[in-house]
């Protein structure tokens, strides 16, 4: 694998037929417009989201602790707390908590995907306590609490809706299961993300 910077530092591999690149160039341009516009808050979060989880798709674990992928981190850093990015990522934490507490209803699997797609950038990308406020790092474990209290009540995820990506520590895709006594669905691949399913 042939790695390295492109002019914004933020290049993470140059392998054929991967335009790894290209996503990571993706990825700072989406969250640097939610930095930057005013308007369209939520959908500007939710596409940056997106952009980051198909960089995460398209990569290895050792390309994102690379040189290439630790110079892409550090710019995310920088711009995860410019801007209105701050207040946006705070909105997410809540709509995020919201959802959750919400899972009993259609709630619970929107939920799954914003407590991922969190997870995904704090543990693959940038550490949750660079860019996260005290209040919205405090929150996480409140997610987790209400994901867990309304799991037994959750519409049921199937093996079709547990997407083939989701890591095993990710536990929440499978608590509803685990909740009613089942043994975890197989994973599936539901296809490409939705980036805030339900809503």
């Amino acid at each position: 694998m042939t790695s390295g910077a492109d002019e914004d530092g933020v290049s993470v591999s140059a392998d054929a037929g991967r335009d790894l690149s290209g996503l990571a160039r993706s990825v700072t341009e989406a969250f640097e417009e939610s930095a930057t516009r005013r308007r369209d808050r939520d959908a500007l979060m939710d596409n940056a989201f997106a952009a980051l989880f198909e960089l995460y798709r398209a990569t290895t674990s050792a390309e994102r602790r690379s040189p290439a992928g630790q110079n892409l981190g550090a710019a995310l850093a920088r711009l995860l707390v410019s801007g209105n990015n701050p207040d946006r990522l705070g909105l997410y934490v809540v709509r995020t908590q919201t959802a959750a507490e919400n899972g009993r209803h259609e709630g619970y699997r929107p939920a799954c995907w914003r407590r991922s797609m969190l997870q995904i950038l704090g543990e693959e990308f940038v550490p949750w306590e660079t860019f996260l406020r005290p209040g919205d790092l405090a929150a996480l474990p409140r997610i987790d609490d209400a994901l867990v209290e309304v799991a037994a009540e959750a519409s049921p995820v199937s093996g079709e809706e547990v997407p083939a990506w989701v890591p095993e520590s990710h536990w929440w895709w499978w608590e509803p299961a685990r909740r009613r006594g089942e043994d975890a669905p197989d994973r599936a691949d539901s296809g490409p993300l939705d980036t805030v399913p339900g809503e």
